[in-house]
C-alpha cells in the first residue's frame, strides 16, 4: 500500500492533522493495520470494480483496526486532532469509538455539498504516486477540502477549553502526570472531567494518556535498534521494557519493532 500526507490550510490547523491519502492495494486484497492515535478520521472510500463511492468515520480507537481493501479501492481522508472534529458537529464523538461507520447513517456532519468532494475523487487519475496525480491531488481535492472547511470557521462550535488544555497537559506529560493532576489543573471533579473528556474525544482520560503514549514510543522507535527497549521505555514514561511490550501488544498487536501490516 502507497500512503502519503498532505498539510492542511494553517486556519485550520488547531481542528485538523492532515489529509492522506492511501492506494496502491494488491490486486487480490490486502489487509492493513490503523493503529490508535487519538485521532477521529473522516474517510472518503472508492471502488470502481463496484463502482461505489463511500464516506465513513472511523472514531477514537482503543486498539488496532485491521482493514481490507482492493486493489480497485482509492482512499483518501481528513485526521482530525483530538477533539477537532467537535468544531464542526454537536454529534457525540463517543458513538464512533472502535467504529467504522458510514456518514450516510449518521446525522449530517457538514451538509450536503460535502458529498460532492467524493466524487471528484472518483474522477482522479489512477496511480496518485505519480508527478500529475500529485499534483491533481494537491490543487484539486485538498484545496476543495481547505475550501470548505475554511468556510465554515465563522460558525464552528466553541471546542471545550478545559478538554483542550487536558490533552495539551497529557501529551506532554509523557505518562508522567496523574489524571488526578489534570483534573484539579482545569479546575473540574475527577467524575465531571472524565465525563467531558469521553464526550470530546471519545475514550476515558486515562485511555487518551496510553494512546498518546504508545504513539510517542512508536514515533521514537523509528530508525533505533531493537535492543533499545528500555531507553525508549524509559524516555516514553513506561516502568520499564516489559511494559512498553505489553502496551504494544495491546494497541498494536505486535511486539515493538515488528513489521506492519
Amino acid at each position: 500500500m502507497l500512503y502519503k500526507e498532505y498539510p492542511v490550510n494553517a486556519l485550520l490547523w488547531p481542528y485538523v492533522e492532515t489529509y492522506w491519502v492511501g492506494d496502491g492495494f494488491a490486486s487480490e486484497g490486502e489487509w492493513y493495520k490503523v493503529l490508535p492515535d487519538g485521532c477521529v478520521d473522516v474517510v472518503f472510500s472508492v471502488d470502481r470494480a463496484e463502482n461505489a463511492c463511500r464516506v465513513g468515520i472511523v472514531g477514537t480507537m482503543t486498539t488496532f483496526l485491521r482493514v481490507n481493501a482492493r486493489g480497485s479501492t482509492r482512499m483518501f481522508g481528513i485526521r482530525f486532532r483530538p477533539a477537532g472534529i467537535t468544531a464542526f458537529t454537536r454529534v457525540p464523538v463517543g458513538e464512533f469509538t472502535d467504529k467504522h461507520v458510514e456518514l450516510a447513517l449518521v446525522e449530517t456532519l457538514f451538509g450536503d455539498d460535502f458529498y460532492e468532494i467524493l466524487y471528484d475523487f472518483y474522477e482522479m487519475p489512477p496511480g496518485f504516486h505519480e508527478a500529475l496525480s500529485e499534483q491533481w491531488l494537491a490543487r484539486g481535492i485538498f484545496q476543495r477540502l481547505d475550501d470548505f472547511l475554511v468556510s465554515r470557521l465563522d460558525r464552528l462550535y466553541q471546542p471545550d477549553r478545559q478538554v483542550a488544555r487536558a490533552v495539551e497537559l497529557i501529551c506532554r506529560a509523557r505518562g508522567g502526570l496523574s489524571m488526578s493532576a489534570v483534573a484539579s489543573d482545569v479546575c473540574l471533579c475527577q467524575r465531571h472531567f472524565e465525563r467531558k473528556f469521553r464526550r470530546a474525544i471519545g475514550i476515558t482520560p486515562k485511555m487518551f494518556a496510553r494512546v498518546a503514549r504508545f504513539t510517542r514510543a512508536a514515533r521514537c522507535l523509528q530508525g533505533r535498534p531493537r535492543g533499545d527497549l528500555l531507553s525508549v521505555a524509559v524516555e516514553c514514561g513506561y516502568y520499564d521494557h516489559a511494559h512498553l511490550i505489553k502496551e504494544f501488544k495491546m494497541l498494536s498487536g505486535d511486539v515493538p519493532g515488528a513489521p506492519r501490516g
